[in-house]
């Protein structure tokens, strides 16, 4: 793995880190207050741990998940904010971290150019 492809791994697993600890936040934040409703936000952070260790793994086959699962959901989650008259960059915020690690993951797959 040459170092640009590595960097791109590395980078595609923290931001996938950096969605497992906003998930978890919020689900022991909401968990200690006494919500029992902040178990919701459990089943995102353990997809985001499956997928990082598939990413570890074969970055290849973890890129093609997170976009073929992101993409449409980007597309949906922005079409649905913006028909309830919500800033745009809610949607940003929430579908484009997927697509980018996707792209990342995908970019760190790429066997290297000789």
């Amino acid at each position: 793995m040459n170092a640009g492809a590595h960097r791109s791994k590395i980078a595609a697993l923290v931001l996938l880190g950096l969605g497992m600890a906003f998930y978890l936040l919020f689900a022991v934040a909401e968990m200690a207050g006494g919500d029992v409703e902040g178990i919701q936000h459990l089943p995102p952070a353990v997809f985001l741990a499956v997928v990082a260790w598939i990413g570890w793994k074969h970055p290849r086959r973890a890129g093609i998940v997170l976009l073929a699962l992101a993409v449409p959901f980007a597309v949906f989650y922005v079409t649905l904010l913006v028909v309830r008259d919500l800033p745009f960059t809610w949607a940003l915020i929430v579908a484009l971290p997927p697509v980018v690690v996707g792209l990342l993951l995908l970019r760190a797959a790429r066997a290297p150019l000789s």
